[in-house]
């Protein structure tokens, strides 16, 4: 593929990644639509669903591109507080199904980020409970679905107002190349992509989804060796006294009163400051796992 790139991306190329998707969500072809990431599904998805003055139900905290979405349009929010309960972040169900029927969208991340928490966990009675209040479309941003091991993508030929949206960059590790895509309603995805061509993802990025789907054996063991290195940090910041909290995604969520993101930076290594005395730590490779043990064990 890659020696045709002096030429403009071609619709079999395109189409053979949509292939591939399909196969590995067990959908057809005609359920999936690869965009420039999942942030542009999710533009997509923003952009044509909903229209200013609509109301966007989403959790807080979350992905941060969704209240970003959600002001751009200018949309009226429902905010569904994550709260602390144990090892794990909860959000109260019945506050969610409540408030459903008076949204035009609810957007869900699960596992949450940045919480790692689980939501609906691939419950068909949660998500029934959704559809059946909500007047327009759940979507369900499963990022992080290859930690989890859950999803919904199953129901969206049964339930037509239902959206998945997926991501290459996390298991995949192709978060340079830019691949995201959608699982939804064969009649939603022509419609959420009518504006769209084989043309507009690049032909390295075609590239490399392709051979990354070929080649799922790799991807399956670099989830298993990030679930294990997560585990094992989980367990060793636990030993050093921090407040982390259990996680279905490739990051931890910990709570400290110090500044955890200027004392890593002074050694090299970012991690991501969430919200007040909340860090988000990147499970990286084992050398890297260990060094960042090692630094947060000086504070002790």
């Amino acid at each position: 593929y890659l020696y045709s790139s002096n030429y403009y991306p071609s619709a079999n190329t395109f189409n053979r990644l949509r292939e591939l998707l399909g196969e590995y969500n067990n959908v057809s072809s005609e359920n999936v639509y690869p965009f420039i990431g999942a942030d542009n599904a999710l533009r997509a998805i923003f952009y044509n669903l909903v229209e200013p003055g609509d109301i966007v139900e989403f959790i807080t905290p979350t992905f941060s591109m969704i209240p970003i979405l959600a002001s751009l349009r200018g949309l009226n929010v429902i905010s569904i507080n994550s709260f602390e309960c144990g090892d794990w972040w909860c959000i109260d169900f019945e506050e969610l199904i409540r408030n459903a029927s008076k949204a035009d969208m609810i957007v869900l991340v699960d596992p949450n980020n940045p919480t790692g928490a689980p939501i609906l966990k691939g419950d068909r009675k949660l998500l029934l409970a959704l559809v059946e209040n909500i007047k327009g479309f759940i979507v369900i941003d499963e990022t992080y679905y290859e930690f989890s091991n859950y999803t919904l993508a199953p129901m969206v030929e049964e339930y037509p107002n239902l959206i998945i949206v997926r991501s290459l960059s996390k298991a995949f590790c192709l978060a340079g190349f830019r691949l995201g895509y959608i699982i939804a309603h064969r009649d939603v995805v022509k419609m959420l992509s009518k504006p769209y061509t084989v043309f507009d993802i690049p032909t390295p990025s075609l590239a490399a989804g392709i051979a990354a789907l070929e080649n799922r054996d790799y991807v399956d063991k670099v989830v298993s060796k990030i679930i294990e290195l997560r585990e094992w940090m989980y367990a060793e910041l636990k030993k050093l006294g921090f407040k982390v909290y259990r996680s279905l995604t490739n990051f931890l969520l910990v709570k400290d009163m110090r500044d955890l993101r200027g004392h890593m930076l002074r050694h090299g290594i970012l991690i991501k400051s969430v919200a007040d005395n909340l860090y988000r730590i990147g499970i990286g490779d084992e050398e890297v796992c260990k060094m960042v043990i090692k630094i947060l064990g000086e504070l002790k």
